[in-house]
């Protein structure tokens, strides 16, 4: 039911998002429409995603996927970026979020079959950080500017990923995946801040 409810949100929103870019990246397509392209991925794989046994484990299949579109794009960025701080702030989230994945999939490996009751509202919660972060996304096809685009696209996936957090601090009594998210949550602010003032 989960992954149901999941993809019917996406669907919702990815009409918007279609209208501004294909699925594939092609040469016509803007800087923006390019990580809009990414993110359409992200979403896809994420609705696909393993349900997990406790909001701990769905956490962090979510957060495995979330973080592998970060890593997309900035992947993009530092390419083709031409604004040495945006490339190098590409840089360390490519290296940050590649460390954490690595601790998210031994976390995985490591969690109890059994799992822990799953609280009703949990993936409710978890969703509408999606739909949030999609009514959020950047509108404009006149953003052409790659490292504006890119700062403009990441901002509101570094806020989902923050809000992801906060659900699970809501609903997990996981201590070692709650400091996760708390140190993600302060890891992230300081990026947003970051690309807040590089667009203003």
């Amino acid at each position: 039911m989960k992954k149901y409810r999941f993809l019917i949100a996406f669907l919702v929103y990815a009409p918007r998002l279609q209208a501004q870019h294909p699925h594939h990246v092609t040469p016509e397509q803007t800087p923006k429409q390019v990580y809009l392209t990414m993110m359409d991925t992200m979403m896809v794989r994420m609705a696909d995603a393993p349900v997990g046994n406790s909001p701990a484990t769905i956490f962090l299949n979510q957060m495995i996927l979330h973080h592998q579109g970060a890593i997309a794009m900035a992947n993009y960025e530092i390419i083709h970026g031409k604004n040495g701080e945006m490339i190098q702030l590409a840089k360390s989230i490519r290296v940050e979020q590649k460390s954490e994945i690595e601790q998210m999939q031994l976390w995985l490996k490591q969690a109890s079959a059994n799992g822990t009751p799953i609280p009703l509202m949990f993936q409710p919660a978890m969703d509408q950080t999606m739909n949030v972060m999609m009514k959020t996304m950047p509108l404009t096809n006149a953003l052409t500017d790659i490292d504006k685009a890119f700062a403009a696209v990441m901002k509101p996936h570094h806020q989902a990923a923050i809000d992801m957090a906060k659900v699970l601090l809501q609903y997990s009594g996981n201590g070692s995946v709650n400091a996760y998210a708390r140190q993600l949550m302060a890891n992230q602010q300081i990026d947003i801040d970051q690309m807040s003032d590089f667009l203003k």
